[in-house]
């Protein structure tokens, strides 16, 4: 069974999010991020999308990158997961790939015993090594009761 990926830059590191989670890819700079008070670092803000109100989650912070001002070729991925629509900004989408069962390895069990374990497996391709994140747990348990009441 083959999984297909919409692969995107963070640090220059490449992460891929199965495609069939991502509603849609928008450039960051054509909205306007509004910030909300008193909620956790990893939630950038909202942005109105087509009249609804959509979460905006910084995966820098998440992960425990440094923070940066958006570039101009930065991008928000829309997620459509556990019955919410959010986005994630990310440096760069750079493409849209397939790969087979013998190019995923799992996560290594050090990660699975992680609470966070937002990280489904390791992609091959080429010389390329893609972290495959699972879109339901990329939001941490802490941030989703804020998605069920703020909405």
């Amino acid at each position: 069974m083959a999984i297909q990926l919409v692969v995107f830059t963070l640090n220059e590191e490449e992460y891929g999010l199965d495609v069939s989670a991502v509603n849609g890819i928008l450039r960051s700079k054509k909205f306007k991020i509004q910030s909300m008070p008193g909620v956790a670092k990893t939630i950038a803000g909202m942005i109105n999308l087509r009249g609804q109100v959509n979460y905006i989650f910084n995966l820098r912070a998440k992960f425990g990158l440094p923070d940066e001002e958006l570039a101009e070729e930065s991008k928000l991925i829309m997620l459509n997961v556990n019955q919410s629509n959010s986005g994630c900004i990310v440096d760069e989408v750079t493409d849209i790939v397939k790969l087979n069962d013998e190019d995923i390895q799992p996560q290594p069990a050090f990660v699975s015993r992680s609470s966070d374990n937002y990280i489904q497996g390791i992609g091959k391709l080429q010389d390329r090594l893609i972290i495959i994140l699972d879109p339901e747990k990329l939001l941490a348990v802490e941030e989703l009761p804020l998605m069920a009441t703020a909405g």
